[in-house]
């Protein structure tokens, strides 16, 4: 296992790098990190690295002066430089005074920096095979106590035996002393998911862990792992010197650093909370459920924030008459969009000092207010689903998975706005009452048979004329407008009902369950089942967080 050591006066490059590979499957291990040339060599004594990725720009002592005094005295070790795109001049000096190559330090891909990595060390492959096993060792540890804090976290039956064993290993923190613990989540996750723009989640994981590790490693003793699909949680002392606001100060910044990082490598936005004190290790799963319901409350905050303790005192949401879901409904029967965005603004300014009720209730009352606004659109020719806000999320999507409540007013006032514009830009036409008529028999009497011959003779047209006309109004034909409609309300009531699947099937009208399974998947991209477990999942991890 070759040892690597990262030099720049950055902390976000240096934490970049850790994370852009998992370099022990590589053969690759970083043994440590320094912020300029002078901190570098002391700590190169300490850990004789095989190769070093240095910037060159750093003071007091800078990269071209920390390779000259290695090359006299640690000739084995290659150096690769961490360049920027004007740094030209810079780089070849440094080639002329030894080292190996140079990366552009902030666009540089794992399988660039691996093969010239690979390539420095060809020459020395014959590994200590006693370090080779202590570092094994040294990981396998770390998969274990990791492993062994989720399962104290999620096991009753044994919590006593796993507790007994965690002591047993080498931990970096004493939980015979005061000690916190950190909850770290991802925020908008599902979302992010569904856009498809994250790494393999396995490999998101152990980054973020080892960063995490990294970071709170350098001025505290903690250790990271992992409690949820994608929540974090550092176990952490506070130093005897410490008082309660300087150690809090400090949980900040370095929450801060992580969170930026997060940004900047991943795209992603990060969330925490910080527990009241904990005594004795069996404290961590109390922690853990005091951080839960404190970061609840990040749905009325911004991301990047850590949350200090919070008792929660909840109230049960309780709307005045002006917010009621009727009014809404009647200001966009009658497209009054002036209205409607000035009752929506209202709605969420009122919403959101509302912090002692349950971020679900909230939600479930804007699903109203979308229902509402749904319904009376229905005579529009176009469909409020069909506009999609810049993540690509239609309005109800928007409500069940955005994290801050603020968003969620972004996304919904921005997607009432792209309503308004196709709807002035058809000059406000509205459907032919023929269509509006047929559509609003569809939707209250989904449950039966919805022939285009019946529908059309409703409407006293004939069948092949009502389609053309259908057609051309919605953008699809009448059996396609069913179709969507069913598998819309079949999917509102596995999310909200008890009903089993076949009963769901004859509540939208499909006789045949397997018929109706087939279609749903088809649609949805998941079985009746899966959607249904994966919805009450989500609403778990929100009634947990």
């Amino acid at each position: 296992m070759k040892k690597v050591m990262i030099v720049d006066d950055e902390v976000l490059v240096r934490l970049g790098i850790q994370s852009l590979i998992k370099w022990e499957n590589y053969g690759y291990r970083i043994v440590c990190d320094a912020s300029d040339g002078e901190e570098a060599l002391q700590k190169i004594r300490q850990y004789q690295p095989d190769i070093v990725l240095t910037d060159l720009k750093m003071s007091p002592v800078d990269g071209f002066e920390l390779i000259s005094e290695c090359r006299e005295k640690y000739p084995h070790i290659q150096f690769i430089v961490l360049s920027s795109y004007n740094d030209f001049e810079n780089v070849r000096s440094a080639m002329k005074m030894g080292a190996f190559d140079y990366v552009f330090k902030l666009t540089v891909k794992p399988e660039e920096l691996l093969k010239i990595m690979d390539e420095a060390t060809s020459s020395g492959k014959g590994a200590d095979t006693a370090k080779e096993a202590n570092a094994l060792t040294e990981r396998n540890l770390e998969v274990i106590k990791r492993g062994l804090f989720k399962r104290i976290l999620n096991s009753e039956t044994f919590m006593k035996k796993y507790l007994e064993e965690l002591t047993k290993l080498p931990l970096a923190v004493s939980f015979d002393k005061p000690f916190f613990i950190l909850s770290i989540t991802i925020d908008d996750f599902q979302v992010v998911r569904k856009k498809g723009d994250f790494m393999d989640l396995e490999l998101l994981i152990f980054t973020m862990e080892n960063i995490l590790s990294e970071l709170f490693n350098r001025h505290h003793r903690a250790e990271v792992f992992q409690y949820g699909e994608y929540d974090f949680a550092v176990a952490v002392n506070q130093e005897e010197h410490q008082d309660n606001k300087t150690f809090f100060t400090a949980m900040e910044r370095e929450f801060g650093i992580f969170a930026s990082c997060a940004r900047q490598y991943y795209g992603l936005e990060v969330s925490g909370a910080l527990s009241r004190e904990c005594a004795g290790i069996q404290g961590i799963k109390e922690a853990i459920a005091q951080n839960r319901d404190t970061l609840k409350l990040r749905f009325f905050s911004e991301p990047g924030k850590l949350h200090p303790y919070e008792r929660a005192v909840r109230e049960r949401a309780c709307l005045p008459p002006e917010f009621h879901s009727s009014v809404l409904e009647r200001l966009a029967a009658e497209y009054d969009f002036f209205g409607i965005r000035k009752f929506l603004e209202d709605f969420f300014e009122f919403l959101k000092d509302k912090k002692r009720w349950e971020p679900e209730e909230i939600r479930y009352l804007l699903r109203k207010a979308y229902g509402a606004m749904a319904a009376s659109f229905a005579r529009s020719r176009a469909d409020i689903d069909m506009f999609l806000d810049k993540n690509g999320m239609n309005m109800e999507a928007s409500i069940n998975d955005y994290t801050y409540l603020e968003i969620i007013r972004q996304s919904i006032l921005e997607l009432v706005g792209q309503y308004k514009k196709e709807y002035e830009s058809n000059r406000g036409r509205i459907l032919r009452k023929e269509v509006a008529e047929a559509k609003s028999f569809v939707r209250s009497h989904m449950k039966e048979e919805l022939q285009v011959a019946d529908i059309a003779a409703m409407v006293n047209m004939s069948g092949s004329y009502f389609s053309h006309v259908f057609k051309k109004e919605e953008g699809i034909s009448f059996v396609e407008y069913v179709y969507r409609v069913r598998m819309e309300h079949a999917r509102y009531l596995l999310e909200s009902s008890d009903l089993k699947v076949n009963e769901i099937a004859d509540e939208v009208g499909i006789i045949n369950p397997n018929y109706f399974s087939t279609q749903f998947k088809k649609s949805v991209g998941q079985s009746p089942l899966e959607y249904r477990q994966s919805r009450l999942k989500k609403v778990e991890e929100n009634n947990r967080m």
